[in-house]
């Protein structure tokens, strides 16, 4: 996923204390956004928390923007896993051939090899 996004403030606005004025451009950093320490009891970015609440995250957008399909996305993902775990209950990942992707706007792997 992208980690920021720019934005042009349409309105003269305070945000936390700080005067933005119409005009400024923003940097939005989503990649802080399920990260922040007031929502999670645990943001650290290297745990992948199963039982998190899904109405939580920012995956999917929030508000106006929220992904029309996150709830055929949600199920897709959902049959996919539970499929896949039927055929092959036991599994890894090949940490050693894992490779992350090094870019300034995206974050994620180029490589993350599955044993079965």
């Amino acid at each position: 996923p992208s980690t920021r996004q720019a934005r042009v403030v349409t309105r003269d606005v305070e945000h936390y204390g700080q005067e933005v004025a119409e005009g400024s451009r923003v940097i939005v950093l989503n990649a802080s956004a399920n990260r922040d320490e007031r929502v999670f009891s645990d943001p650290d970015p290297d745990v992948y928390a199963v039982d998190r609440k899904i109405d939580q995250t920012l995956a999917f957008g929030h508000g106006i923007h929220f992904c029309i399909g996150a709830a055929l996305t949600r199920l897709e993902g959902r049959i996919a896993l539970e499929e896949t775990l039927k055929r092959f209950p036991t599994w890894g990942v090949d940490l050693d051939g894992a490779e992350l992707k090094h870019t300034s706007t995206v974050r994620g792997w180029d490589r993350l090899p599955i044993v079965f």
